[in-house]
């Protein structure tokens, strides 16, 4: 087999591979809000291990819980004032706990946090 058909079967194994299906890992809409450090015990692995529209939110040690989402689908582009903390602070959770300042309550913000997590913060003035 010459160059040209080598370079052909590559171009189709290569087309093939990129039509395959992977797997995607879906997650329900919303975000989760702050969980109860107590709650170290995995409970569930997935939103859809969660009943209804229930998500499946991490602890800050390490556990997993069904939860209601906190976001606010009815005005989801609200902008709160002031800036998100140039340096941010506060615990090490990787998981987000909001999608925007809708989610969160009274002046926070969300903003990413140390481990660039959207998290609900104290704005910046």
């Amino acid at each position: 087999m010459g160059k040209v058909g080598l370079c052909f079967c590559l171009i189709l194994v290569l087309a093939a591979l990129s039509n395959a299906q992977l797997p995607r890992v879906r997650v329900k809409p919303g975000a989760c809000g702050p969980m109860a450090l107590g709650i170290c015990a995995q409970t569930c692995s997935s939103d859809f291990s969660c009943p209804g529209n229930n998500k499946c939110c991490r602890t800050e040690c390490g556990g997993t819980v069904c939860s209601t989402p906190v976001s606010q689908i009815n005005n989801p582009i609200m902008t709160k004032p002031g800036s998100c903390p140039a340096k941010p602070s506060g615990p090490w959770v990787c998981s987000h706990s909001c999608t925007s300042d809708a989610d969160c309550r009274g002046k926070l913000k969300c903003c990413k946090n140390r481990c660039g997590a959207l998290t609900c913060q104290k704005p910046e003035p």
